[in-house]
């Protein structure tokens, strides 16, 4: 939603929208030897100004780790030698915090942490060839003493030297790693040959001195930590070093999680005692942790180019070296903007197929409710792609009552893709680093994703202690034809449902085999579901192709089709053999009879019910409601949604507002673009009756043409009732200048005359700038901002089709001094960052950091992306017509086009070189303001085209 500070006489009062609601994203063998449990340390005292959420025994006491919700806890108590011991689980994710009680150690006392490796580059530290003199050494432009320490350590030498500043670690209180309030602190750090190996030494306690500091060598061999702090204080930070040796010169890393978020998902996954409450365990408490950090906290959390697969490879020969079974958990995902086409699903799942012992869970994603939401990697074909519930435990509504946990407001939906798989629990209290105290309770897929790694693990654990043979599909099959799906819930919301750990062991334990069989759906090479976003048009759309892939040469199979809903008929029974065999399904057209969305599953059945359906068929056809509709009352059970779908046309702004039906209630609305895109702007708002609605105002310039899906949403523990109203603008209009002004170009889609009121509005100064880069190269953009601006919006954007190459793409707005003003990493192919501006910044050099994340570390092609830069005044000016009149008022016949002119003036604003007027249509029709807010630069004569 377009900023615009202009309630004038020429626009009238606009309401404001209420703020939209938060989504609630090697050589020690570890052994396994029994020892009794170990005394966990308590939790140092947190900084005077942060407390936790809630006192960790309360939290535990309170359910909330909801391992009830799968009957972890139960497995657990009853199969105390299965707990995920014997087990690793790999964290690819921000980091992990080694210092943090919870994760030392596992029931029987083995380390809990085997080993912290950073992919994400954002803690390497360049070296360099000291000179040392007399007892000191200058590191950086920082002296050092306490040389005749090091001496005494290493000799002669050589000695290698580099700094770790704090200002480029991004946001405080994360990057302020000794905790002294600001995040100007530059540590150098020493790096020499020992006895042992080579060894970091870092003044921790700020005395600029290294004598009395503990030398640290890399984390793999010597499993030792350590952090910058202040007199007195604990370090909020706790580090891990990587060093490695490039001919006998030595690289260093250092592992630190400046995000909070990995550390929370490790004691989801398998935190033991979290904070030293005995009892207060992850999933599968027994595991033990492979941390690989893949995300740059600085720039948004975001991944770096071939940072996945040199992660993913790392652990697998990690775990192959030791001979232990591996779970890989990725609680991370980005928008798909061609489902199945994700380079970095392909490169997974070829992963997946040669190490078929292999389980990998990804979280689904945080873009719902919308369809179409399912993120990559979590869309890959052999991960196990995890939705989340809203464990009832969080609004004071306990298990015993029996009620089934709804799925998340925010966890991702299916739509060209059949999934999520399953559903686990999406909020959880975990642990946290120390500077992170007050976030132990999270929310979000990235705490169900973890979840299910530990159920993988419990059911690793129990195989591998019982000789059976390890399957990552089987146990795939196993959590998901044992889920209890959620009342009110499609396969698109919640997969099969939320996995019973119990029941998916004993379905395991029987040792039953299942074939292999992929689904392919028509419509795209990666697309495992039929998904019909503008419904069924003709008598073709009746008939919906699948392609059913096995491996070759493999033993027929005779198979029985049944379908969920009575609008999809089968074949019946289909033959299936080695290689393709194509199955054709007819829908009935009387499903387009009512409007929203219907989903039917197809399930195929062999003649041992016992294996559970053999493969499903998703299929969801979409009616839509009329532009111009007041729906309701639509009835929500607790967290379901109900779905109401429209066509939108660019340059066509539309209003839509989502009311609770009764005064007390509160239910949350949502929008979707085309292709499930959250909607640029506004995407979630509680919603109230009356007044209290949630508006989604869609200017024209935002509007994509399409299908737009907007969602009611009922907040457990209780059912609610919602209308919702689409209203688009009765004219299509489109802001330009021209040699002699401004032009305001409207076109009637009314079916009777009526009248408008037109004005613009110029808001401040745009700039369009064109980044060509290559490959995984980052590029930086100076922005020379006006001395007037005071809020600023960057709208990055790449060509869709490119998408799919990359696992992310940072951008990070820095100020003069260094200092991160504000990321907002590309969560699809286009991105919005919006800042205010201080005094102090609105006139001084910004610069804009591109951080481009490919799958693969080969990819060496061009990308494009096209950044423009909006500057807005703290006033606005309405601009005239020749006579001096602010409004021009017209009436359209059905289907007229009129030119409206504006005079535009020199000024009021100063424009450094690159910017033009920005300036906003309003349109007054119907009783509403319609906006189309763009820049103005000057036409380009036709010669010069």
């Amino acid at each position: 939603m377009p900023r615009l500070p202009f309630a004038l006489a020429v626009a009238g009062v606009l309401a404001c929208a209420p703020s939209p609601v938060e989504p609630p994203k090697p050589s020690v063998d570890p052994g396994r030897v029994e020892r009794p449990p170990v005394e966990v340390p308590a939790l140092p005292e947190p900084p005077p100004h942060a407390k936790p959420v809630a006192p960790a025994d309360a939290a535990y006491a309170k359910g909330w780790m909801p391992r009830a919700a799968t009957r972890a806890d139960a497995f657990v108590r009853a199969h105390p030698q299965h707990d995920g011991r014997g087990v690793l689980i790999a964290i690819l994710d921000s980091g992990i915090d080694a210092g943090v009680p919870g994760l030392q150690r596992t029931p029987t006392g083995d380390r809990k942490l085997l080993d912290l490796r950073d992919f994400s580059g954002e803690g390497a530290v360049p070296l360099e060839r000291l000179a040392p003199s007399g007892d000191s050494v200058m590191i950086g432009g920082v002296r050092l003493g306490g040389m005749s320490r090091v001496r005494a350590l290493s000799g002669s030498g050589p000695w290698f030297g580099g700094v770790l500043r704090e200002r480029p670690l991004g946001e405080m209180p994360a990057a302020d790693l000794n905790g002294d309030g600001d995040d100007s602190d530059t540590y150098p750090l020493l790096v020499v040959e020992a006895s042992n190996g080579w060894i970091v030494l870092a003044d921790t306690d700020g005395d600029g001195s290294l004598t009395g500091e503990v030398p640290v060598r890399d984390y793999l061999l010597g499993r030792e930590l350590f952090g910058w702090r202040v007199k007195g204080q604990p370090s909020p930070v706790t580090v891990a070093a990587n060093i490695g040796d490039m001919g006998g010169t030595p690289t260093l890393d250092l592992f630190f999680d400046t995000s909070g978020h990995g550390t929370h998902v490790a004691g989801v996954a398998a935190g033991n005692a979290l904070y030293g409450v005995p009892g207060f365990d992850g999933v599968a408490p027994g595991a033990q942790l492979l941390g690989l950090k893949i995300a740059n906290n600085a720039h948004g959390e975001v991944s770096v180019t071939g940072g996945m697969i040199r992660a993913i490879d790392y652990a697998l020969r990690f775990a192959r070296a030791r001979r232990l079974p591996l779970v890989l958990n990725m609680s991370f995902g980005v928008g798909n903007e061609r489902e199945g086409a994700a380079r970095i699903d392909a490169m997974i799942d070829s992963v997946l197929a040669v190490n078929p012992d292999v389980v990998f869970t990804v979280s689904a994603g945080n873009d719902g409710p919308g369809l179409s939401t399912v993120a990559f990697p979590g869309s890959a074909e052999r991960v196990l792609s995890v939705g989340a519930t809203f464990p009832l435990v969080f609004v004071q509504r306990q298990q015993e009552d029996g009620r089934a946990d709804p799925v998340a407001f925010f966890s991702s939906r299916g739509g060209e893709l059949a999934k999520p798989d399953i559903v686990t629990p999406g909020v959880a209290y975990s642990s946290v680093p120390r500077w992170h105290v007050g976030e132990e309770r999270a929310s979000g897929t990235s705490m169900a994703s973890p979840h299910a790694a530990g159920l993988a693990a419990l059911l690793v654990s129990a195989l591998r202690a019982e000789g059976k043979p390890l399957e990552a599909r089987l146990i795939r099959h196993a959590l998901m034809i044992t889920a209890r799906p959620a009342p009110g819930a499609t396969y698109l919301d919640q997969g099969t449902g939320q996995p019973d750990v119990i029941a998916a062991w004993e379905w395991l334990r029987a040792g039953r085999s299942v074939p292999e069989i992929r689904v392919r759906a028509a419509g795209g090479a990666g697309v495992t579901a039929a998904y019909r976003p503008a419904g069924l048009r003709s008598d073709a759309d009746t008939i919906q192709a699948f392609r059913l892939i096995r491996p070759e040469n493999v033993a027929p199979i005779d198979v029985t089709l049944r379908s969920s809903e009575s609008w999809v008929r089968t074949p019946g029974r289909v033959m299936i053999g080695g290689g393709v065999t194509d199955v054709t399904l007819l829908y009935d057209r009387a499903v387009a009879n009512s409007a929203g969305a219907h989903t039917a599953v197809v399930t195929g059945w062999g003649a041992d019910t016992m294996l559970g359906p053999l493969f499903r068929l998703v299929n969801t056809v979409v009616v839509l409601a009329g532009p111009d509709t007041v729906v309701g009352p639509l009835v929500m059970s607790p967290g379901n949604a109900a779905r109401v779908f429209f066509a939108a046309d660019s340059g066509r702004p539309f209003e839509v507002k989502v009311a609770a039906s009764a005064t007390q209630q509160t239910v949350l609305g949502a929008l979707h673009g085309p292709g499930g895109r959250p909607n640029i702007g506004d995407d979630q708002l509680p919603a109230g009756s009356g007044d209290a609605a949630a508006v989604f105002a869609v200017d024209a310039g935002d509007v994509r043409a399409g299908v737009y899906e907007v969602d009611a949403v009922a907040p457990p523990p209780e059912s609610a009732r919602a209308a919702v109203s689409v209203i688009q603008s009765p004219v299509r209009f489109a802001l330009r200048r021209d040699p002699d002004g401004v032009l305001v170009a409207l076109t009637s889609l009314g079916s009777d005359p009526f009248s408008v009121e037109s004005g613009v509005v110029l808001l401040g100064g745009e700039r369009s700038i064109l980044v060509a880069g290559e490959g995984g190269r980052a590029e930086r953009v100076s922005l020379g901002v006006p001395t007037w601006s005071r809020e600023l919006a960057v709208e990055v954007v790449m060509d869709r089709e490119s998408w799919p190459r990359f696992t992310d793409f940072g951008v990070t707005l820095y100020d003069s001094a260094g200092r991160v003003v504000s990321n907002e990493p590309l969560n699809y192919a286009d991105a919005r960052l919006e800042t205010d501006l201080t005094t102090a910044q609105a006139g001084q050099p910004l610069s804009l950091l591109l951080s481009p994340g490919l799958a693969d570390s080969t990819d060496r092609g061009p990308w494009n992306i096209r950044i423009r830069i909006r500057a807005y005044a703290d006033t606005a000016r309405a601009l005239e017509t020749s006579s001096g009149e602010r409004l021009q008022v017209r009436v359209l016949a059905p289907g007229a086009t009129t030119e409206l002119r504006f005079r535009l003036p020199e000024g009021p604003w100063a424009y450094p070189d690159g910017f033009y007027p920005l300036g906003v249509a309003l349109v007054q029709a119907s009783g509403r303001t319609w906006t189309h807010e763009t820049g103005l630069p000057k036409p380009v004569p036709p010669a010069a085209r």
